[in-house]
C-alpha cells in the first residue's frame, strides 16, 4: 500500500508540474513568436529539430535497460553508470564533432543556433543518473529538478524578450534548462549515496547493452525523425518563415501529446496483471484500452479544432495560416493516440521491435509526401503528410504486419466497432478500477 501511495503521489506531482509547465510554455511561446516573427521562430524550430534527432541517437536507447541493469541484485551500480555514461559520451561527442564538420561544410542558416543547441550533446549523457534515481525511487526529486530548470529558462526567455536579446540567446536558454536539470539531479544523486566508477568502462559491456537496446534506439530515432522531418523539409523547400508558421501549429498540437502517455500509465498495471491471467481477460483489457484511447483522442482533437481559429490572436497576424495547419494536426492526434496505445501493448507483450517497420515506412511516406506537397502547399501540405503517415504507421500497418495482424488488429477492430457503447462513464469507471 505504501509503495502504491508513493507512485500515486509521484505521478500526481509530475502531472501537476507538467500542466503548469505547459500553460507557462504556451504563453512564452506566443510571446517569443511575436518577438522573433516567422523567420526567427522558424530558425529556432529547425535547429531544435536537428539537434533533437542527434540527441535521440546519442541516448543509445539505454534508459529502460540502464534501470534494469541497476535493479539487478548483484549489480555494481557505479560500474554500470560508468559504462553507460561513457558510452553515451563517446557517441554524443562524435555526433557533435560531425555536426560541427557539417556546419563548416554546408554553412547553413542559423549556424550559431545549431552550435548552441548542439552543445547539449556533450552534457546530455549525464542524464543516465536519472535511471539511478528511478531505480531508487527518487523520481520526484528529479521531476522537481526538471521543473526548476524550466522556470529558470522561462525567466531568461521573458528577460530576453523584454531586453530584445539576439536569436542565439533563446537557444542558450533552452540549453540552460537541461544543464540546470542535470546539475540538480546530480546533487540529489550524490546526496543519496550515488557514485560513478569512470574507470569501469568496458567496450564489451557497452556493446552488450547496445546489442539489447538497439531496437529501442532505432524506434526512438525513427519516431523523432518522423516528428521533426516536416519542419526541416519545410525550411529546406519553402524557407525559415514558412517553417516558423508551421512550427507554431506544431507547438500547440504537441502540448496535448502527454495525455495519451498519462492514459498509458494508468492502464499499464491493469494490462500487466491481466497478462498473467486468462487470454480472454487480457484481450478485454486491451479492447478497453484502445476504446479509451480513441475517446480521449477525439476529445483532444475537438479541443484543438476549437483552439485553431485563435492562432493569429495568440501568435500574431503573421501566423494566421497556422490555424489551417493546426486543424489538420488535430485529426492527426487520433492515430497518434492509437499508436501510443499500440506501443504500450507491445511493451507488455515484450514485442517492441514490431514497432520499427511501421515507423520506418511512415518516415519514408512522410518524406515522399512532403516532397510532393510542401512546394505547392507549404506547411498545410506537411500537415496532411503527417496525418497520412501517422494513420499508416499506427492504424493501417496494424492490419498489414503479420504479427500485429494476428495479435492486435482484431482487438483494435473490436474497440472501433464497440465505440458507440463505450461511454465516458464507462471510461471513468475503468480509470478508477
Amino acid at each position: 500500500m505504501a509503495a502504491g501511495s508513493h507512485i500515486i503521489k509521484t505521478f500526481s506531482l509530475a502531472t501537476t508540474l507538467r500542466v503548469a509547465r505547459l500553460a507557462l510554455s504556451f504563453a512564452l511561446t506566443c510571446a517569443l513568436a511575436r518577438y522573433l516573427g516567422g523567420s526567427g521562430f522558424g530558425q529556432i524550430a529547425v535547429a531544435m529539430a536537428v539537434v533533437s534527432i542527434l540527441l535521440s541517437v546519442g541516448e543509445l536507447g539505454f534508459a529502460r535497460y540502464t534501470v534494469r541493469e541497476l535493479m539487478k541484485q548483484d549489480a555494481d551500480q557505479s560500474a554500470v553508470l560508468g559504462t553507460t555514461i561513457t558510452a553515451r559520451f563517446i557517441v554524443s561527442a562524435s555526433l557533435f564533432a560531425g555536426l560541427i564538420a557539417w556546419i563548416g561544410w554546408r554553412k547553413p542558416e542559423g549556424t550559431l543556433l545549431l552550435v548552441v543547441y548542439g552543445m547539449q550533446l556533450l552534457t546530455n549523457p549525464a542524464t543516465e543518473i536519472f535511471a539511478w534515481l528511478e531505480a531508487h525511487g527518487r523520481v520526484a526529486q528529479s521531476v522537481v529538478a526538471q521543473f526548476t530548470g524550466f522556470i529558470v529558462s522561462a525567466a531568461c526567455i521573458a528577460a530576453g524578450i523584454w531586453y530584445q536579446a539576439p536569436l542565439w540567446f533563446f537557444a542558450l536558454t533552452y540549453a540552460l534548462e537541461g544543464w540546470i536539470f542535470i546539475s540538480l539531479s546530480a546533487l540529489v544523486f550524490h546526496r543519496c549515496g550515488g557514485s560513478v566508477k569512470w574507470g569501469a568502462f568496458q567496450f564489451s559491456r557497452a556493446f552488450a547493452l547496445v546489442s539489447r537496446s538497439w531496437p529501442e534506439l532505432a524506434s526512438q530515432a525513427a519516431l523523432i525523425l518522423l516528428f521533426r522531418l516536416d519542419t526541416m523539409m519545410i525550411e529546406w523547400l519553402r524557407g525559415a518563415e514558412e517553417a516558423g508558421v508551421y512550427g507554431a501549429a506544431v507547438r500547440v498540437s504537441e502540448m496535448a501529446y502527454f495525455m495519451p502517455g498519462i492514459l498509458a500509465t494508468l492502464f499499464l498495471s491493469r494490462l500487466m496483471q491481466d497478462r498473467q491471467n486468462t487470454a480472454e481477460r487480457f484481450e478485454k483489457s486491451v479492447v478497453d484500452y484502445f476504446s479509451a484511447s480513441v475517446v480521449l483522442a477525439f476529445a483532444v482533437a475537438v479541443g484543438l479544432l476549437l483552439v485553431s481559429p485563435w492562432m493569429s490572436f495568440a501568435f500574431g497576424k503573421e501566423f494566421a495560416r497556422s490555424s489551417e495547419m493546426l486543424r489538420v494536426h488535430a485529426w492527426a492526434f487520433i492515430p497518434y493516440a492509437i499508436g501510443i496505445a499500440r506501443t504500450q501493448i507491445l511493451t507488455v507483450e515484450d514485442k517492441l521491435a514490431a514497432n520499427l517497420p511501421s515507423v520506418i515506412v511512415a518516415v519514408v511516406v512522410n518524406a515522399s509526401l512532403n516532397m510532393l506537397w510542401i512546394p505547392a502547399h507549404g506547411g498545410v501540405g506537411a500537415a496532411w503528410a503527417t496525418l497520412v503517415s501517422y494513420t499508416l504507421a499506427w492504424v493501417v500497418w496494424t492490419y498489414l504486419s503479420p504479427w500485429l495482424r494476428l495479435n492486435v488488429s482484431g482487438l483494435m477492430t473490436r474497440a472501433f466497432m464497440g465505440l458507440p457503447r463505450f461511454t465516458l462513464l464507462r471510461m471513468r469507471s475503468l480509470l478508477h478500477s
